[in-house]
């Protein structure tokens, strides 16, 4: 399963972005895989996306591709893995949503991240310390 963070989610809705053409090429080499996306994704995503159009092709994405939003129930433990994950990490300033997808791929090591990030190559890791497996 492959989890989207904020840059190819909002390449993919916004012709104009920087990645429009590298995250529609990635979605269709992607095509038989299955997706997931945390909510601060989608918070990130919205900021970016300001504009009403924009923010509907983020519900038309989710929906052509059948999304499954992670954690399906966020609980204490999970924000308290993703709290100590950011303190592990706050010489880096790392933010919620990098700390989520951090955290969740700990969780389930089936996921793989489609990220444009390069911490995520270079820096952030697993709450175990192991390498963030990535789609791209």
């Amino acid at each position: 399963m492959i989890l989207i963070d904020t840059g190819p989610l909002v390449g993919l809705c916004h012709s104009l972005d920087p990645y429009n053409k590298a995250a529609a090429k990635h979605l269709k080499a992607f095509a038989t895989c299955d997706f997931a996306v945390c909510e601060p994704i989608l918070a990130e995503a919205c900021f970016h996306l300001r504009h009403r159009e924009h923010r509907q092709r983020v519900r038309e994405l989710l929906d052509e591709l059948d999304v499954l939003v992670l954690p399906a129930v966020p609980d204490r433990s999970y924000w308290d893995d993703v709290l100590g994950w950011l303190a592990k990490y706050a010489d880096q300033e790392p933010d919620w949503a990098d700390a989520c997808v951090a955290v969740l791929c700990g969780r389930n090591h089936d996921l793989e991240v489609w990220t444009y990030d390069s911490e995520f190559r270079t820096t952030w890791r697993r709450p175990d310390g192991t390498r963030i497996p990535l789609a791209v």
